[in-house]
């Protein structure tokens, strides 16, 4: 009896102590999947907190330089009558829309007939923009977009060429076609990044989308001002 006794005893504590070890077994792994989770979550913060600034200054790019020089290149652009059409954008758009106009964007034939006087107009916007261009290609945050960062690029280096020039007014024909070139480069990097901005806005910023529509640079007909 006491045998029994003493057995059922043992037993039981042999039974709480396995169940003891099992959960502090079980402890590392838990702390182990926390971790990795609120790791995770931190990431995705981080990442978003970065893509926010990032579109931060591609908005103030697009504020400040990009949509007015799209209009000094969509005003000199052979098709704009087509490419007007393509990329009319509207608050009834939806992502295939969207995902139509960029394929657009990156597939067109870009063709500039500039003439000297159209040169130098650009060549004197894009100088009075010049450091603010430099202060946006210096943010560390740009790195992680490296399309932004071609596209800051050739800006520049159409910028670069203009302010080779001893006189512009006496821009050779073969002169007049190379800058062309470069102005093509410009206008279809700063056209491809519009539209992902003007998704962007669609999705996240409404009565920022509004304003945009309404500075459409392709629409010859847009007008801020509303009716």
């Amino acid at each position: 009896m006491d045998f029994c006794i003493s057995s059922v005893y043992f037993n039981d504590y042999l039974s709480i102590i396995n169940s003891f070890f099992g959960k502090i077994a079980f402890v590392p792994i838990q702390v182990f999947l926390i971790t990795v989770v609120i790791s995770g979550i931190l990431s995705d913060m981080e990442k978003s907190s970065r893509l926010e600034k990032l579109n931060i200054l591609i908005g103030t790019f697009f504020s400040e330089t990009g949509t007015k020089s799209l209009k000094y290149f969509s005003k000199i652009d052979s098709l704009i009558d087509e490419i007007g059409s393509k990329l009319k954008v509207t608050d009834s758009w939806s992502d295939e829309d969207f995902k139509n106009a960029l394929n657009y964007a990156k597939d067109r034939d870009y063709t500039l007939n500039a003439s000297k006087e159209d040169i130098i107009e650009i060549y004197e916007f894009l100088s009075k923009n010049k450091e603010f261009l430099m202060r946006l290609l210096e943010n560390p945050n740009l790195m992680e977009h490296e399309h932004f960062t071609e596209l800051l690029r050739a800006v520049f280096h159409l910028l670069e060429e203009l302010e080779s020039r001893e006189n512009l007014h006496e821009s050779s024909e073969n002169d007049i076609m190379h800058l062309n070139g470069d102005m093509v480069r410009s206008y279809r990097l700063i056209t491809i990044e519009w539209v992902n901005y003007m998704k962007y806005l669609k999705n996240n910023y409404p009565y920022l989308f509004s304003l945009a529509m309404r500075r459409n640079p392709f629409d010859k007909t847009a007008k801020t001002s509303l009716k």
